[in-house]
């Protein structure tokens, strides 16, 4: 699961709010960039996280476009950011899942069905 955070910076914070993503990360696999804008500098993080495990959805539900519009997922209490401190943003975070289709990723790998016990190799 891929998540994408974005936040514009108080003006003059931006270094504040970089240090701060940079901090928020804690240790997990992201990056974080910086974009200057006319209307206000932004900070966006992208975190890596593990993907849930699967389920019984086919793709193509998977990445269909959720029937209730608000059953998306909105703001920064459903990012796996903490809330940045008072004063370092201009507004409100924003935050979205993603999940790779392309290049696909790795798959993980195949277990051996319960109703058939896996089959050994004898080398010869």
């Amino acid at each position: 699961m891929i998540w994408m955070w974005e936040a514009r910076a108080t003006p003059g914070r931006l270094a504040d709010l970089r240090d701060w993503a940079i901090d928020a990360l804690d240790g997990r696999e992201g990056e974080v960039y910086l974009s200057h804008q006319p209307g206000g500098d932004l900070v966006v993080v992208i975190l890596r996280l593990p993907d849930p495990p699967p389920t019984d959805v086919d793709a193509d539900a998977a990445t269909a476009a959720p029937a209730d519009p608000d059953s998306t997922t909105k703001g920064p209490a459903t990012a796996p950011l903490p809330a940045p401190p008072e004063g370092l943003v201009a507004g409100a975070p924003h935050a979205w899942p993603f999940r790779q289709v392309h290049p696909a990723p790795p798959s993980p790998p195949a277990r051996p069905s319960p109703s058939r016990p896996a089959q050994s190799v004898t080398p010869g």
